[in-house]
């Protein structure tokens, strides 16, 4: 259980560095920084922005990528275990974001906070539809392990 919950928060560490350095060169507008100016005068080196903007960047990954785990490892309901990743991934991203300055207002963070949480509610719908559907799956299966069972004593 912990090796699993570990390497998804090392997949989530990369990936999460590689998604946040790739967004902030895809928004460069054409400069190829993959740093932004407020973070090079922040940290006063281009490889001092980089490495914290990468770090926080790994830490959305962590949080993404490790609160998985909730799903498969505990016993919680689906609701709750989406409903407290939600949470966890959502107040990383806020913390992060706004410290980096990829949001500076409230209309921004009310923005991107309403397309996380439809983002996680279609991920309950989706699961909910998949378990559901595999719960029916296996009620088939004992009932008609049942009547099999049914049918040899009656034959006796």
């Amino acid at each position: 259980m912990k090796k699993k919950v570990f390497r998804r928060m090392l997949i989530g560490f990369l990936s999460g560095a590689a998604v946040g350095n790739l967004i902030a060169l895809l928004s460069s507008s054409g400069s190829g920084m993959i740093y932004s100016p407020m973070l090079l005068e922040r940290f006063g080196s281009p490889a001092a922005a980089i490495l914290v903007q990468s770090l926080l960047s790994a830490l959305i990954g962590v949080a993404g990528m490790g609160g998985m785990s909730l799903y498969d490892e505990t016993d919680l309901p689906l609701a709750a275990a989406t409903s407290i990743h939600f949470v966890i991934v959502e107040a990383v991203f806020v913390a992060v974001a706004l410290f980096l300055r990829w949001m500076r207002s409230a209309a921004e963070i009310g923005i991107m906070s309403a397309m996380m949480f439809a983002a996680f509610a279609a991920i309950w719908v989706i699961m909910f539809i998949i378990h559901k559907r595999e719960v029916r799956q296996l009620n088939e299966i004992a009932k008609e392990k049942e009547n099999i069972k049914k049918k040899g004593e009656t034959d006796k």
